[in-house]
């Protein structure tokens, strides 16, 4: 079965998103607090980072559809803008990779 553009995109989000994740381990050891995280957008060879507390983030992985991005680096044709800072957007997933986005979840 050959995997769709939606399901592609959103499993490589689910990789920066669980970048993130260790990140969160790690610092949730060592203190501190602010800490960078990657932007977890669907472009592979995107590093971009987002300074974030430990809160801010546990703020946007509250919903298993729901990655941190630097803005400007939403796709409109799999997710949507669900909050809007300064330095960082929160985007939902839509339809398949939502759905592919939730079952990847690794706080569920």
């Amino acid at each position: 079965m050959t995997e769709s553009r939606e399901e592609r995109l959103a499993r490589n989000e689910v990789v920066f998103r669980t970048i993130n994740e260790n990140i969160v381990s790690i610092a949730t050891s060592i203190g501190g607090e602010e800490y960078e995280f990657i932007c977890e957008c669907a472009t592979t060879d995107c590093f971009e980072r987002v300074p974030l507390t430990l809160e801010q983030y546990a703020h946007v992985r509250a919903d298993g559809t729901h990655f941190l991005l630097v803005p400007g680096h939403e796709d409109i044709e799999i997710e949507q803008v669900v909050e809007a800072r300064a330095a960082y957007v929160v985007v939902e997933k839509d339809g398949v990779a939502g759905l592919v986005a939730d079952a990847e979840d690794p706080r569920s």
